[in-house]
């Protein structure tokens, strides 16, 4: 973890209060013990891992805690392309905000999503892979083009393994790299007999750790400015649909011009940053790869106001140990 990650957390959980949970593992739990129901009966129905689609409604909806979610029953961020029914707008990756379905009740979202997944052709490729499959199919998706973020098959892999959604269908936890032959009807006893493929519940994923580590932060102010961090399997266009701002907002406030710029486990500022630090710290000594652009982004304080405050150029090299001001 880099210096700034590590500073950021520090300031987060230290110097900060009245913050709010981004999504909770009880939440989650809350979430999976709600449409677990609704997820087995979509697998029965079509062929879809009942682990996939929950996965999918908590990353998605963030838990059902999302805007989209909570306002429009909609649980998949499925657009209203060919729909004839009520939408809802918000921004995502358009230059204006997007149109989604409106469902009447999470059901219907969720039988949607699967009818959805099961007719259109660029999917057809995952019903040749087991239902027991889930990192097959969470890798099908993402280059299906589900998801354009990187990490959207590893943090689904990362909810079903932390959460042991794939004990919903009878299945158990897998091996990366490992490919599953099976048919529906193949005995979970015979499956559970191949250790090629096999690990033990308690053994910790990849995948689940960086879920893991994704949960354990926060949607916070710092400066007295709304923020959040890039989860796993998040991008800036999922982030402005959440909160309703526009992705070009998102990168106005942020100053930068590329979505790009912003990695896993980065701060997002959702409103622009103060032109000083109200905080109780009044000086900053610079560590080893910092810039005044991350500085800045660690405390909130626009880049501009930052060169200012030190009569410094914004592309002026900093020094290890220097020390500026931030009010």
């Amino acid at each position: 973890m880099t210096n700034m990650k590590q500073f950021i957390i520090v300031v987060i959980l230290v110097l900060y209060s009245g913050f709010l949970f981004a999504q909770s593992p009880s939440e989650i739990r809350s979430y999976i013990d709600q449409y677990k129901s609704l997820a087995i009966e979509q697998e029965d129905l079509y062929g879809i891992p009942a682990s996939i689609t929950l996965a999918q409604g908590i990353l998605e909806s963030r838990a059902g805690t999302s805007g989209l979610a909570t306002k429009a029953n909609n649980h998949f961020g499925i657009k209203a392309f060919g729909w004839s029914g009520s939408v809802y707008r918000a921004w995502d990756d358009e230059a204006t905000k997007s149109k989604f379905r409106v469902y009447s009740s999470v059901k219907e979202s969720y039988e949607d999503h699967s009818r959805l997944i099961k007719k259109l052709p660029r999917y057809q490729t995952l019903f040749n892979i087991s239902v027991y499959d889930y990192r097959g199919w969470a890798n099908g998706l993402q280059k299906a083009g589900y998801a354009t973020d990187a990490n959207y098959a590893k943090a689904l892999i990362g909810y079903i393994d932390a959460y042991h959604l794939y004990t919903l269908n009878g299945g158990v936890k897998l091996k990366p790299n490992k490919k599953i032959v099976l048919a529906k009807n193949t005995k979970v006893e015979d499956f559970e007999k191949d250790q090629e493929l096999v690990i033990d519940d308690s053994e910790i994923t990849e995948e689940e750790e960086m879920v893991s580590h994704a949960l354990m932060r926060f949607v916070v102010e710092i400066n007295e400015v709304r923020c959040t961090l890039l989860y796993p399997g998040e991008t800036l266009s999922s982030i402005a649909m959440r909160y309703n701002i526009s992705k070009r907002k998102l990168l106005e406030y942020n100053e930068t011009g590329s979505e790009s710029d912003l990695q896993e486990g980065d701060v997002v500022y959702l409103e622009r940053k103060k032109r000083k630090f109200h905080g109780p710290q009044d000086f900053y000594r610079v560590k080893a790869d910092d810039s005044l652009y991350s500085i800045a982004q660690q405390f909130g304080i626009r880049t501009s106001s930052l060169a200012r405050m030190n009569k410094i150029d914004l592309f002026t090299p900093l020094t290890e140990g220097e020390k500026l001001k931030l009010k």
